[in-house]
């Protein structure tokens, strides 16, 4: 009996033992497993960081425009890549004919159909400066803004002016070479002659001058070169 024991004794302690090596050796692998997975987890992290490099974010939402970018191309910091253009948020640039800057103000609003609707703008801002006988304007829109427009897009404006005025305009001509325009030659009513009239041109464009006194609506004028006519007061037509 004290031999049987002695053996079950042993036996139990072999047992334990090994059960013991056993749970370590599995600690140890859980452990292991656990360490592994964390190295993953900061490996995955890394090749994120490293992606998100890789993305370019702009400073505000919107719809890139006109972008600059080719297969393969390098990009250095600071690049131009593209326009962001804010969706919902259109900004219209009006050239006007200079001829009308004295009556356009800020706050003047506008209207432009687009696809059989009216929609209605204001003017916030005048550019100084004037080129090829024209100004610009910036203009928003008020209220509703048209879907579907893209930037570069053509739209015919339509400006209030307020209290409506009309100015008597002059052609363009190679009569101001010879008068500086401090006179023309006005046909009578028959046409057959045309006598020699002091007037006075205001403003001017590209196409017209603006007549401020001397003519009337409707009078005709020689426009054209008065190298040949000389000084004469009255010319007789043929």
């Amino acid at each position: 009996e004290n031999l049987t024991f002695l053996f079950l004794r042993k036996v139990k302690f072999v047992k334990e033992k090994a059960y013991k090596l056993d749970s370590i050796s599995r600690i140890r692998q859980i452990r292991e497993l656990n360490a592994a997975e964390e190295r993953m987890k900061e490996s995955l992290e890394g090749v994120g960081k490293i992606l998100d490099n890789l993305i370019i974010r702009a400073p505000i939402d919107g719809q890139l425009s006109r972008p600059q970018l080719e297969v393969g191309q390098v990009v250095a910091p600071g690049q131009s890549l593209g326009q962001v253009d804010v969706v919902g948020s259109y900004k219209v640039r009006v050239p006007i004919d200079e001829i009308y800057l004295p009556r356009i103000s800020q706050g003047l609003h506008a209207t432009v159909p687009i696809a059989g609707k009216e929609y209605e703008l204001e003017i916030t801002y005048i550019y100084p400066t004037i080129q090829a006988g024209r100004f610009e304007v910036d203009m928003l829109f008020i209220g509703e803004t048209p879907p579907g427009l893209r930037r570069g897009q053509s739209l015919r404006l339509r400006i209030e002016l307020g209290q409506s005025s009309e100015e008597l305009l002059l052609p363009v001509g190679g009569f101001y070479k010879d008068t500086g325009g401090n006179w023309v030659y006005v046909l009578d009513k028959s046409g057959q002659q045309a006598v020699r009239r002091n007037i006075k041109l205001g403003r001017k464009n590209t196409e017209h001058y603006e007549v401020l006194e001397g003519l009337e609506p409707g009078e005709l004028v020689i426009t054209s070169s008065y190298e040949n006519f000389g000084n004469n007061e009255v010319l007789i037509l043929n």
